[in-house]
């Protein structure tokens, strides 16, 4: 199977690697994607491999299209995310997608920084990127929150050195009223992924609630704007040989989601596969010892309602079938996130050769 794509903006189907593993295991299991895929998103995780670099190594090399997934501009410089992207623009083959994501962080982010005012810190931010790449000189007062937070000048000029070569579309990741509300204003798409309880594989087969009915009204109103939005779901997957090793691997993942204060009043969304005594247990636990700990305490209930995980075939079927209520619950591109697999070049080669087919034929 060769990856298509109708325009390189627009991958068909894609895969999320997280930056854990060595970056030439990264490189070479891009390679192997390549031969299902469209675009590799590759997120920000701060204390985890650079995600810029592995970027720009694997846009260098030319097999597939990139995509940051996600960018958080509250631990970021926003110029450095615009310049970034720009100098993305001037590797990446003219063929191959090239896609912003931002959002407001997970746990590791709520750890770190204060996250008051992050939605208009990230609207902020997604306004300054645009106008620096439209090569105009940018006032930074014009930029309060941005400005406060980084201490610069309020009297101070910006502008990129260099044109941009290439439309970026921005995405932004799922979040509540106000993301949607920014959503709709100002970005090109909205990211979705199945470890967001409300639209969480459970939450998908119960027919979606109130969440995905505010998306998709969105989406409506951007449409006979004229604005059409990219809406984009990202089903996350753990698969190896050794389903026992593939599902231990995938614990880490959502005891991740599971502490990422921003979804606690969500996770009841996900249904009744949703395990309370288990989310309780995983909290505690991060906040006395960490992730380590913390997976020790993510249940068969809770995992499989964030996370389809164990061997190909069992993921291909679980997958195609979440594949299939995404599309026809309005969604219109794919990508299959991370953990991917405790082995990647393994993993890769499983979502090649099994699983990309499956869920692909649920997209024709």
């Amino acid at each position: 199977m060769t990856a298509t794509s109708e325009t390189p903006d627009r991958p068909r189907l894609g895969v999320q690697v997280a930056p854990w593993a060595p970056a030439a295991d990264i490189l070479a299991a891009t390679e192997r994607l390549a031969k299902a895929f469209d675009v590799v998103w590759v997120p920000d995780q701060m204390l985890a491999r650079n995600h810029w670099v592995l970027l720009s190594a694997i846009a260098a090399a030319g097999h597939i299209g990139v995509a940051s997934g996600i960018s958080v501009p509250l631990s970021r410089n926003p110029v450095d995310l615009a310049s970034a992207m720009a100098t993305l623009a001037e590797i990446v083959p003219a063929e191959r997608p090239l896609l912003m994501g931002v959002g407001a962080g997970g746990s590791l982010v709520s750890g770190l920084f204060d996250k008051r005012g992050v939605t208009d810190l990230l609207a902020e931010s997604v306004r300054l990127i645009r106008a620096l790449w439209s090569g105009a000189a940018v006032p930074v007062g014009d930029y309060p929150e941005v400005t406060r937070r980084l201490g610069w000048r309020t009297d101070g000029t910006i502008r990129l050195t260099y044109p941009l070569a290439r439309p970026i579309p921005v995405l932004v990741a799922v979040g509540g009223p106000r993301t949607l509300a920014m959503t709709e204003e100002l970005a090109d798409g909205l990211l979705c992924t199945s470890t967001y309880p409300p639209l969480s594989y459970p939450a998908l087969r119960a027919g979606g609630g109130a969440a995905l009915s505010d998306i998709m009204a969105m989406a409506a109103r951007r449409e006979r704007a004229g604005r059409p939005v990219r809406l984009v779901y990202g089903l996350n997957v753990c698969v190896g040989r050794d389903r026992a090793g593939a599902r231990a691997f995938a614990r880490r993942q959502a005891a991740l989601s599971v502490g990422n204060p921003a979804l606690w009043g969500t996770l009841a969304e996900a249904g009744a596969d949703v395990d309370a005594e288990s989310v309780n247990a995983v909290r505690s636990a991060l906040r006395r010892g960490g992730v380590v700990e913390a997976v020790r305490y993510v249940s068969d209930a809770l995992l499989d309602g964030l996370i389809v995980a164990g061997d190909a075939e069992d993921c291909a079927v679980r997958l195609a079938d979440a594949a299939r209520l995404a599309r026809r619950a309005g969604f219109t591109e794919f990508y299959l996130g991370a953990p991917v697999g405790p082995d990647l070049t393994e993993a890769a080669d499983l979502l090649v050769e099994v699983v990309a087919g499956a869920v692909a034929s649920e997209l024709d």
